[in-house]
């Protein structure tokens, strides 16, 4: 019966262990630090989720090398390739508030094309915590006469001011190619792109799905060449005839002759 009572016992203690524990197909280890129970986990981050996370890279010995903790949190949206596949992998299935240890292989982490910073093609050594999940609410989807191809995947309720011409926006932004070549984001700038829209500012084709938005709304947004950069591109990142594929959202509106709160 004693001997029934500690298998039970160090059956449960290992069952533990790995669920705060393991290493996916990829070679990354998580190892949860701080466990969010379900009671208080409403949603855990899955691909297509806008993260706000905090994180500390350090080496094998334990020097950190980046922190935002005590700073902005840094925004992207998971599974989009926004950040390098390591992170893509190690902040899935996250409750807000949870913190983890996560160690990425050199193969998940910067490659040659990626950022010059310390620690590339080195094992890097993350803590990461979850501070905000925003999973959006879709709405309406058209083509302009234009061309341009507009799909609100987050709707605003009781929107009563919408962009229009003349307006101050503050936008973010993630730009992607035809094929998903990852472009630019403001995102990961932690600052929105400002422009007054039908003013010759922006791109036409970004004027046009910019019409009409209301403060919060998002939208994917697809941009034909005659309405971006045409056959010349924007070399080396855009190529000649390109389809501009953006994920947006305007984050603030300032109409001419309301002051700004």
């Amino acid at each position: 019966m004693l001997k029934s009572v500690i298998f039970s016992v160090l059956l449960a203690v290992c069952w533990a262990a790995n669920d705060r524990s393991w290493t996916t197909e990829e070679g990354i280890k998580i190892e949860i630090i701080k466990k969010i129970g379900d009671s208080k986990c409403k949603i855990r981050s899955e691909p297509g989720d806008q993260l706000e996370q905090f994180y500390k890279l350090s080496n094998k010995e334990g020097k950190v090398i980046g922190s935002n903790f005590g700073q902005k949190p840094y925004t992207f949206t998971l599974g989009k390739g926004e950040v390098i596949h390591g992170m893509d992998v190690g902040m899935d299935g996250m409750c807000v508030g949870e913190q983890r240890k996560v160690i990425i292989p050199p193969e998940q982490g910067f490659d040659d094309d990626g950022e010059e910073v310390e620690g590339k093609g080195d094992t890097l050594y993350y803590f990461v915590e979850l501070k905000s999940i925003f999973r959006p609410k879709p709405g309406d989807r058209w083509i302009t006469d234009d061309g341009v191809h507009i799909h609100v995947t987050h709707e605003v309720e009781g929107c009563t001011e919408k962009a229009q011409a003349g307006d101050t926006l503050h936008q973010q932004y993630t730009l992607y190619l035809e094929d998903g070549t990852f472009v630019d984001s403001s995102w990961s700038r932690n600052r929105p792109f400002i422009f007054k829209m039908a003013t010759g500012q922006v791109i036409k084709g970004m004027d046009i799905a910019m019409e009409g938005m209301c403060e919060g709304e998002r939208r994917k947004v697809v941009i034909p060449p005659e309405l971006a950069y045409g056959e010349k591109g924007r070399p080396p990142a855009i190529p000649g005839n390109a389809f501009l594929h953006f994920d947006l959202q305007l984050q603030k509106l300032i109409r001419p002759g309301k002051e700004e709160l």
